[in-house]
């Protein structure tokens, strides 16, 4: 879910899974994750420094 749209569909995040977030550098997860901290998610992650740092370390993206 792109940040611009976070906070308008929040209601659309699913509930009682963890959420990872994420984008290409770090910066608007760590956007996100402020938000969803602020409508009370706990059980959730931030991949700091993005995907770029993930594949920088040739780590394996899944998606699903």
């Amino acid at each position: 879910m792109p940040l611009s749209s976070l906070r308008e569909r929040f209601h659309e995040l699913p509930r009682g899974k963890k959420l990872a977030a994420h984008c290409a550098g770090g910066y608007r997860s760590s956007i996100a994750a402020s938000l969803l901290q602020q409508q009370g998610v706990t059980d959730m992650v931030d991949l700091i420094g993005g995907l770029s740092a993930w594949e920088a370390v040739k780590l394996k993206i899944i998606a699903t």
